[in-house]
């Protein structure tokens, strides 16, 4: 393991299920493993205890400013300064150790997309399932106490999956897609939603002004500090298929509760209600699908 030269920190690496994980989005680790500040200086080993044999994704992060903290869920990832380690993809053989270098290059420039909801005027935001009442959600950039101020914001650049320098067009409607995506994902009771898919519904923003900014440059990044979606109650829902994941409609949104999710370039996400809610009020904010 290796980091840049007078760059220290805690380092914490995962160990998730193919084709899951960060830097595309989040996911929840199976394994987990970590090395302190103090102990790094002195040994660049460390090693996951009794992997099962099976193909795995390894990705981890140099945590500079020791922020991470595992037990609340959107500070459970790397912010503003630390160091990125490149995903690999590993295949343990039964009874057969494996090794693999791991270099933390790359540099995180901003803190996750922390925010609150402006127009929330209860405890719970109520969403109109038939769709005939459209909804907006006001979104606003805020540390929270927790990050830095001229760090935190909506980060967003132009798409560019395949690496070749020019924004990606994944839908086909003839627009750059943006690396910033938001959506509400249902939270089912038990026995409503089989296992293995997630529905959600998608939220709107207008293109325009960001992809006039952003003048068609892949590497280009903008930190804007609020935005404005609206919703569009058509459910979608989201297989996990090995290595991928598909979308297809799922209908009208289902009536019940849901989280708002903001995913950015890099993997880095908030999420509301969220570990916070406790001792923020913003950030124990429900989202419900109602009929009128």
């Amino acid at each position: 393991m290796a980091a840049p030269d007078g760059v220290g920190g805690d380092a914490w690496l995962f160990l998730y299920e193919p084709g899951s994980g960060p830097p595309s989005e989040p996911g929840l680790p199976v394994y987990v493993t970590a090395v302190g500040a103090a102990r790094l200086e002195a040994t660049h080993r460390y090693v996951f205890g009794e992997v099962q044999a099976n193909p795995w994704r390894l990705w981890g992060f140099l945590d500079v400013d020791q922020s991470f903290r595992g037990e609340i869920d959107v500070l459970a990832q790397p912010t503003a300064g630390d160091r990125l380690a490149d995903a690999q993809e590993l295949n343990l053989q039964p009874r057969e150790r494996s090794e693999a270098n791991v270099s933390f290059g790359g540099l995180v420039r901003f803190d996750p997309p922390a925010f609150r909801v402006e127009n929330a005027s209860s405890e719970v935001f109520g969403l109109d399932a038939e769709g005939i009442t459209p909804s907006l959600l006001s979104l606003v950039a805020d540390p929270l106490g927790r990050l830095e101020p001229t760090k935190t914001g909506f980060s967003i650049g132009l798409l560019d999956v395949d690496g070749d320098g020019r924004p990606d067009d994944l839908d086909g409607d003839r627009v750059p897609d943006l690396s910033l995506t938001a959506f509400l994902r249902w939270l089912p009771k038990p026995g409503q939603h089989p296992d293995g898919t997630d529905v959600v519904v998608p939220l709107v923003l207008n293109p325009a002004p960001l992809l006039a900014q952003l003048s068609g440059d892949v590497r280009t990044r903008l930190l804007v500090d609020r935005l404005s979606f609206t919703v569009v109650p058509q459910a979608q829902e989201l297989l996990r298929k090995p290595g991928r994941r598909e979308l297809r409609l799922f209908g009208p949104a289902p009536v019940g509760d849901y989280e708002l999710i903001v995913l950015q370039g890099g993997g880095q996400f908030w999420r509301i209600p969220n570990g916070l809610g406790p001792q923020l009020p913003s950030q124990a904010l429900r989202f419900r699908f109602e009929r009128r």
